[in-house]
């Protein structure tokens, strides 16, 4: 990826009609490492991701790796407003899935920033148990993104008890309809899900701190698929039924 091609793959990628943010990170080789886009409604994500790297391969002559594609697609409706725990009411955010049974709560998040570095802390709320997830990152670049969002991320695997694993892969700021999002993207395996690794992608509005607006877009990629992950343990600690047949 020379130079002026990250600016280059990221006015491309504006120019197709459901993209409305993008953002393409570099590695040291200047090969894009991470490719972060908000979508509006309406596409399917693994559809656009394959002409995405299509369409980067024919007009920068950059070979893409699909893998390294996530994609945050806004809700239906734009006129949802972020909303967390406060007296006892929950909103859904934008770019959520419906209200499963139960859904894992945003409860608080804290940082503390000392000697260049930030550590944040997060607590969810599963039903009337509150879990806490903490991580720390270098406070420059990126950093208090990545750290809000690993910290929401590790307390997501606190509320699955070893049943699932989430890990970041991404989080960046992007530009997109005359707003700022935190678009987070991470990977999760689960008996549940099957062998392979699922890839989910969260955008939250920046109106909140770095890191609360990267908790958030964390918590709303979780959310996609703890309610499968529960429902399945659920089903694994339910005692077995005995069955007699009578002649």
């Amino acid at each position: 990826m020379g130079p002026g091609t990250k600016e280059a793959a990221e006015a491309v990628l504006r120019e197709l009609p459901s993209v409305v943010g993008a953002f393409v990170r570099e590695d040291v080789n200047g090969h894009p490492r991470e490719i972060h886009l908000l979508v509006l409604p309406g596409p399917e994500p693994r559809h656009l991701a394959r002409d995405i790297r299509s369409l980067l391969e024919e007009r920068l002559g950059i070979e893409i790796d699909q893998r390294i594609i996530s994609i945050a697609q806004l809700a239906r409706d734009p006129s949802s407003q972020p909303g967390r725990e406060s007296g006892g009411e929950e909103t859904i955010r934008e770019g959520e899935l419906p209200a499963g049974p139960r859904r894992v709560r945003f409860v608080r998040c804290e940082s503390d920033v000392a000697a260049g570095r930030v550590v944040v802390r997060v607590e969810l709320r599963d039903g009337p148990d509150v879990f806490t997830g903490e991580a720390s990152e270098l406070e420059a670049g990126s950093g208090r993104l990545r750290a809000g969002a690993a910290a929401a991320l590790r307390a997501a695997n606190a509320v699955c008890d070893g049943r699932a694993r989430f890990a970041l892969d991404g989080a960046s700021q992007i530009h997109a309809a005359d707003r700022v999002y935190a678009l987070v993207a991470c990977s999760v395996t689960s008996p549940a899900l099957g062998r392979r690794v699922v890839t989910l992608t969260g955008a939250q509005h920046l109106d909140d701190e770095p890191e609360t607006a990267a908790a958030l877009a964390a918590l709303k990629s979780a959310n996609r698929v703890l309610d499968l992950v529960r429902i399945t343990w659920v089903e694994d600690a339910a005692p077995p039924v005995t069955r007699v047949r009578r002649r």
